[in-house]
């Protein structure tokens, strides 16, 4: 039999479970899930009674399961099976108003004989008691529907135990369709705090999500914590209410501790995690930095070098906030990596205070301290930074002279340019060459600096041929200047015989 029609009505009644559980009835997702619902059962009547087996993963129909990847459905069957029942049958004339009572019978606040199940009749296994009550005294029984045809387990079910059960035990599981699962109340109580704007309101969102702090820690979402820390910090930059901000300060140190803190940073250098929760995490991080630098520092010198960028993001998200643990980092003399990525890491925070912190550092001892100083001030930028920078282009490190020419570049004073042309006929390795043609293109000049870059791309005579990818880097700068006579030129490099310089021009030439 084609299960298409009973599969389509199994799914609506699926949805709307879930849906029921969020949402008040007349919310309208409520409702259209209940209009999908009244839409399908006539398909379902017109096969007749229709009768599922229950099990403790999902709804069986003719020896099939039905819906198997519907995980709402999974759970509507996992709730019936833990309470007995191993079978539903629905019989023509069945509504959508009788789901419903399906739902409370599943949720355990009503039984399965109840009046509100219509003609949605549930039986249990053989070993157990079927869960329906007696009428009240003097009331007459409920009529079977005219189409029932009761199974075998009807007949032979046990009468019910005659005990009322325990009103205050009643009382404790009572379902309402008002409530809303609690990790739905605290992202909405989140939301609030994001979106308030007026200070009752601010106030009112700030109390509402202490109140509920308990459980968003319980819930150990690193990602909702993530949220919460940043819809706090927001709020905080924006308040002129002096109580509020203290409230503000002692809700976000009772979300993140240090344990919360270590998970969060584990959680942004996972590959897979999504674009806008990773911004998340970065910019919470950021607002922790007091917290989070330590962490994220000693996370940053462990991860393969493309896979560094988040924890960047993060430093320059908590910008001065950074620079007093940064601080800390850079005092410890014992672990010269450590040294060198702090050194690296305070440049991004963009403040003016970090170029006194790593000036002094461009004399260390060890190569790659100065080589995490040349990268932050790099970082940091401005004409400022150029005049101390240019020693470090005949520093004993190669490594050291290549990032020297990039941050110099980055600084972005046209006059250094002079300076970099002078040390190109003192500069003995190809790669430190390559980048103090790349730096004297980006900043540019006129005619001296066209002629330098052309020098440098020329393919050399028979004895001396020029490196190639010291002719890519001559080209690649070329790219940078303005003049018809540099377009001219790439247009004939993108015809050369080496292919490094011909698709460096033809790159150019886009």
């Amino acid at each position: 039999m084609d299960p298409a029609g009973i599969e389509r009505a199994l799914g609506a009644i699926g949805t709307t479970f879930r849906l029921t559980r969020l949402y008040p009835p007349s919310h309208p997702a409520v409702i259209e899930a209940m209009r999908q619902i009244t839409s399908a059962l006539p398909g379902l009547a017109a096969v007749g009674t229709v009768e599922w087996k229950i099990g403790a993963t999902g709804i069986h129909w003719h020896g099939q399961q039905l819906l198997p990847r519907n995980t709402q459905v999974a759970e509507l069957a996992g709730l019936l099976y833990a309470r007995g029942i191993r079978s539903v049958q629905l019989h023509p004339g069945a509504t959508a108003e009788q789901a419903i009572g399906l739902f409370e019978v599943a949720m355990g606040t009503m039984p399965p004989s109840g009046a509100a199940l219509g003609q949605i009749v549930l039986t249990m296994s053989r070993r157990s008691q079927r869960l329906a009550m007696a009428p009240p005294a003097g009331a007459a029984p409920a009529p079977a529907p005219p189409s029932a045809q009761p199974s075998a387990v009807a007949h032979t079910a046990p009468a019910p135990d005659p005990k009322p059960p325990d009103p205050e035990r009643r009382a404790s599981t009572a379902f309402r369709f008002d409530a809303v699962p609690l990790d739905v109340e605290v992202q909405r109580a989140i939301g609030d705090v994001a979106a308030a704007e007026q200070p009752d309101a601010q106030r009112a969102a700030v109390e509402n999500l202490q109140r509920l702090a308990p459980a968003l820690v319980g819930l150990r979402d690193v990602a909702r914590v993530a949220a919460a820390i940043t819809a706090l910090d927001r709020l905080l930059g924006v308040t002129q209410d002096a109580p509020l901000a203290e409230a503000i300060g002692a809700l976000a140190g009772h979300l993140a501790d240090k344990a919360t803190v270590e998970r969060m940073v584990a959680r942004l250098g996972e590959p897979r995690v999504a674009v806008p929760e990773r911004d998340t995490l970065a910019t919470a991080l950021g607002a922790l930095a007091s917290l989070s630098v330590g962490p994220v520092l000693h996370a940053y010198l462990g991860a393969p070098t493309d896979q560094r960028e988040p924890y960047r993001a993060v430093i320059r998200r908590a910008g001065e906030r950074a620079l007093e643990p940064l601080q800390a980092q850079l005092s410890d003399k014992k672990d010269e990596a450590v040294l060198a990525v702090a050194a690296e890491l305070t440049g991004l925070t963009g403040s003016p205070q970090a170029v006194a912190m790593l000036i002094p550092l461009l004399r260390h001892e060890s190569e790659f301290v100065r080589e995490g100083a040349v990268m932050g001030l790099g970082e940091i930028g401005g004409r400022e930074i150029s005049r101390p920078l240019m020693p470090a282009l005949k520093d004993d490190s190669v490594s050291v002279r290549s990032a020297a020419a990039r941050a110099i570049a980055a600084a972005g004073d046209s006059a250094a340019a002079t300076v970099l042309i002078r040390r190109l006929d003192q500069e003995p390795d190809e790669s430190v060459l390559g980048d103090l043609l790349r730096a004297i293109g980006r900043l540019g000049g006129g005619r001296e600096v066209l002629d330098v870059l052309a020098r440098y791309a020329e393919p050399g005579g028979i004895l001396r041929r020029r490196n190639a990818m010291v002719r890519a880097a001559a080209v690649e700068a070329m790219a940078r200047l303005p003049n018809r006579e540099a377009r001219g030129l790439l247009e004939l490099y993108s015809h050369d015989k080496e292919p490094a310089v011909r698709k460096a021009a033809e790159t150019a030439l886009r």
